[in-house]
């Protein structure tokens, strides 16, 4: 028997959904099936079982979230307000697309940190030896600020996920409802960069 390509794709994008979710232990194999429009056979034929199924899109997941960064973060042609920029822009859309893929991966690596980050194969020093760093400490020592890079970076995707893993809470305390939260994360796009900016005492 072929496998076809266009439903372990369907398999995958429904099973992404619903791990995304409702997390592992909520997510049952027939659960994923009937939401496909498949059999449960037809599903471990294509993955073998469900914690193979998971664990593949648990890392398409991470490196998701994260492997953009090195494209951006050592971009020698781009200067620190750009870079500002995109990485903020960039998050924003992902997390538009899917608005549970950060409390997902983010609970998954404090489950299972090691294992995830090494087989993601995301560089240990991605950050810290990026010319984006380089860029954040001469803005630091120019402006003066007692403050490490990783805090400017940490603030960014605070800023930005906080919001998206906190829509509940904020649609019941705002009476927010889903374009309106919309509404608001743009809003976002904007200040984000600008209080960041703001912080390293940055003009352009």
């Amino acid at each position: 028997m072929q496998k076809d390509q266009t439903t372990e794709e369907k398999i995958k994008l429904t099973a992404k959904k619903l791990f995304h979710e409702k997390g592992y232990g909520q997510t049952k194999t027939r659960d994923i099936a009937e939401a496909a429009g498949i059999n449960t056979a037809l599903l471990n034929y294509y993955f073998r079982s469900k914690e193979n199924l998971f664990n593949i899109i648990m890392l398409e997941s991470v490196q998701e979230m994260f492997s953009f960064i090195r494209e951006i973060v050592n971009d020698q042609k781009t200067n620190l307000d750009s870079k500002i920029r995109a990485i903020v822009d960039h998050y924003i859309n992902i997390f538009h697309e899917n608005p549970n893929l950060p409390l997902f991966v983010l609970s998954e690596i404090q489950a299972n940190p090691e294992r995830l980050i090494q087989k993601s194969k995301i560089p240990k020093d991605i950050l810290t030896e990026s010319y984006f760093f380089e860029q954040l400490n001469e803005q630091i020592k120019k402006a003066g600020i007692n403050i490490t890079p990783i805090h400017i970076f940490l603030n960014i995707i605070s800023l930005t996920i906080l919001p998206v893993v906190g829509r509940p809470i904020m649609s019941y305390i705002y009476t927010m409802d889903i374009n309106a939260h919309s509404d608001f994360i743009n809003e976002r796009r904007e200040l984000i960069p600008l209080w960041i900016k703001t912080m390293l005492k940055l003009d352009k």
